[in-house]
Parts: structure tokens; C-alpha cells; sequence
């Protein structure tokens, strides 16, 4: 394992992306560099959401995600999600992610089975994170956005965002912002900004649910993986990231599963979703 540090931060190497160390109480440093296409994109979001009325992550000091579940809109998601119903919101807070509340099947009178989500998590920049919005339903949970999010999709959400800044490039701080925004190790990827986010308020117990792009029919330059199923080189590619996060995870103590339908994890358990419940019922020290 490739490890480098660099302003008292420390990075293990994924698939060519350095990934920080995020449980280290050092300033973060995104050390991988922009493209320049990116720049000018990003900077005129964040630019056109300093007009959007949001609040300021450190808002959320008094929140604790001791026990969380981030979930995407992965393989299986429509049926797979109703387990989520049978988690008390008491016990376990969540975070969803991508189209996870646009295909959100719990909430509205027709609804047969009822649950919220604690937050929901975007960084998209692009026009395409509108599809993310809900279209079927009136259903707009606390909304958790990074400065760079596509202002297009902020402006139509309804509820006020919370938002975060990306952690800075070696050559891009930013815009620079009177607000106290928290910082988060994103990677310009939902699933990295919560797992993040989760380390900042204090997690435990964390599993991953449908966080995976995995699909049956076999495709060209989709690679097939151990379950059956197949994704592409570049969501693999994302999967080793978010792998890395969660091997610093694990060396700070925290129990990390997963219950999506992607490549198998090194610093994650496999577990299924009938043991859900269980895996955040247990004693920390079991």
C-alpha cells in the first residue's frame, strides 16, 4: 500500500487517487489536482449558490450519526429499500444519495410501508442531478449540498440546504465565503462526501445499502464481477475509493458493512439486509 504525507495529512493510493486520511485532525488537502475543464464550471456553481439562502454545516453540532446507513439507488433499490421501514429512526439515522429520493417509495398516503430520511446528499455539478429530484412525490428531507452543486437543482429543492465545502484543491481553494462552511473529503462523489460527513458526527456503525451502478445484462467494457452481476471499470474505480475512506475508518474503530451489490469491499463485511437490525443492535465492543 502506497502511503504519502504531505502537510500533516496522510494518503493511501486508490486506482490513482490519493485518498486522505479523514480521521486525522489535521487542515484536509485534496492533493489530486482538478481538471481544468472542472474549474470554471465549479467555480461559476459556487458563485450562483452564494445567492441561494443555506445554512452552514456547523449548525449541525448537536448532531450525532453514531449509528448510520448511506444508501444509494443501486441494484435491486425499488424492492430493497421497504427494510429500511423496519429500522427505527431512534436507533439509526441515514443519508441517501444519487436517486435514492427520487425513487423513494415511503412517504404519501398510498404509501405501505412510511419511513424519512435523516438527510439527503448531493455534490453533482452537472444539469443531469436534476433527474434527481422527486418527481412522484412532495417529499423534501434535510438536504445536505456541497458549494459546487449544479444551483439549478438547489433552486427548485424545496428545503433550505445545509451546505458544506468541498475539501480544497492544492491549486483550487474555492470561493472564498464569509460563512464557516465544514469541509468534507468528497471526491466529487455523494457516497464519499457522507461517509465524511458520517466520521465528522461521530460514527460507530456504519453500512453502505445499494451503493453500487451493478446491473444483469452484459454490456461492452462492463466487467463481471463474483455476484453475477457487471459495472463498468470507472464505478469500480469509485467502489476503490470509497474502500479506502473506510480502511481509515476501520483503523479508527469504526464498524463499517455493506449491503449493496458492487465489488466486495476490503474493509467492509458483507452482510444481508436481514441483518440490518442486528448489526446496530450489537454492543460496539462485540
Amino acid at each position: 500500500m502506497r502511503v504519502k504525507k504531505f502537510k500533516n495529512n496522510e494518503y493511501v493510493l486508490a486506482e490513482g487517487v490519493w485518498v486522505r486520511n479523514l480521521c486525522l485532525p489535521a487542515k484536509p488537502i485534496d492533493i489530486n489536482q482538478l481538471g481544468k475543464n472542472e474549474v470554471r464550471l465549479l467555480l461559476e456553481n459556487e458563485c450562483s449558490n452564494q445567492r441561494i439562502s443555506g445554512m452552514a454545516t456547523d449548525d449541525l453540532d448537536e448532531l450525532n450519526l453514531e449509528n448510520l446507513i448511506i444508501f444509494s439507488d443501486g441494484y435491486g433499490w425499488k424492492s430493497r429499500q421497504k427494510v429500511l421501514a423496519s429500522i427505527p429512526n431512534t436507533l439509526v439515522k441515514t443519508i441517501g444519495v444519487n436517486g435514492s429520493l427520487a425513487k423513494w417509495d415511503m412517504v404519501g398516503e398510498s404509501a405501505e410501508l412510511k419511513r424519512t430520511m435523516t438527510f439527503y446528499l448531493i455534490n453533482n455539478p452537472y444539469p443531469e442531478s436534476l433527474s434527481f429530484l422527486p418527481r412522484r412525490h412532495r417529499y423534501y428531507p434535510n438536504i445536505l449540498a456541497s458549494t459546487k452543486t449544479n444551483p439549478k437543482f438547489l433552486e427548485e429543492y424545496r428545503n433550505q440546504p445545509f451546505f458544506y465545502k468541498a475539501s480544497p484543491d492544492v491549486n483550487y481553494s474555492g470561493v472564498k465565503s464569509e460563512e464557516n462552511y465544514m469541509c468534507l473529503d468528497d471526491y466529487r462523489n455523494p457516497i464519499c462526501a457522507a461517509i465524511s460527513f458520517a466520521w465528522r458526527k461521530r460514527v460507530k456503525r456504519l453500512v453502505l445499502f445499494c451503493c453500487d451502478e451493478a446491473f444483469e445484462d452484459e454490456r461492452p467494457g462492463a466487467v463481471k464481477m463474483k455476484n453475477g452481476l457487471y459495472q463498468y471499470p470507472q464505478q469500480i474505480m469509485c467502489q476503490k475509493i470509497i474502500d479506502k475512506q473506510l480502511y481509515w475508518l476501520r483503523k479508527s474503530g469504526v464498524v463499517v458493512a455493506d449491503c449493496s451489490s458492487g465489488v466486495e469491499y476490503e474493509n467492509a463485511e458483507y452482510i444481508e439486509a436481514e441483518r440490518l437490525l442486528s448489526f446496530f443492535s450489537r454492543k460496539s465492543d462485540e
